[in-house]
């Protein structure tokens, strides 16, 4: 057991500093010499771990980025949601949070964009029951307005994917607008897919009971 643990932390090791390396100096521009040098480990020690750069920085995204949705999740969607709730609010909270991450991360979103979708797919891997319980209590919700539970889980996915797709050219390259002239457009967006999904999972099921 302590053998694993000491892994896990030299391998964390490597990650957190490439991290910063490629926040600070772009990806491009940072070497596996650069990352061993920095991390003080020897050039062998990186292979035991990563296959190469391109490896690494799947790997640093898949982490950072399931890291960050936890934590986002926790802190926008963990009080009860219930009637009472405005649960399209914290929803808008939730994306506004989102974006603010990718912003944060520009350096390496050329390839976290191409990557979001390995992240969502793989999120449920990295819940710890606090997280589990926030996500369950999420998917819970949509279906009291009268979604199926494979309905949520897609419109989920398709929000979350659809706001980082459509984010990534806007925060890289101002392109075709700058990121903060369209954050709200984008935002009430996704959550009109989320209105209209419900619809059209209740008119579904209508359908099949007909």
């Amino acid at each position: 057991m302590a053998s694993v643990t000491k892994k896990l932390e030299k391998k964390m090791k490597i990650i957190d500093t490439a991290f910063s390396l490629f926040r600070d100096h772009s990806v491009n521009a940072t070497a596996i010499d650069d990352i061993v040098k920095a991390a003080g480990i020897a050039r062998g020690t990186f292979y035991l771990y990563f296959k190469d750069k391109s490896d690494l920085l799947e790997q640093i995204i898949l982490y950072k980025s399931t890291e960050y949705m936890k934590e986002v999740l926790k802190n926008t969607l963990s009080e009860p949601i219930d009637e009472n709730s405005d649960f399209f609010a914290r929803v808008r909270l939730f994306l506004n949070a989102f974006i603010d991450f990718l912003i944060e991360n520009k350096e390496i979103l050329p390839v976290m964009t191409k990557n979001i979708s390995s992240c969502i797919k793989h999120l449920p891997e990295f819940f710890d029951n606090e997280i589990e319980n926030v996500y369950t209590q999420l998917i819970s919700y949509m279906e009291t307005l009268g979604y199926t539970l494979e309905n949520a889980h897609m419109t989920a996915f398709i929000v979350i994917d659809m706001t980082g797709s459509v984010c990534a050219d806007a925060i890289m390259q101002n392109k075709p607008f700058p990121i903060e002239n369209i954050r709200n457009i984008v935002i009430e967006s996704a959550i009109s897919i989320m209105k209209n999904n419900a619809t059209l999972t209740r008119g579904d099921s209508s359908e099949a009971h007909n």
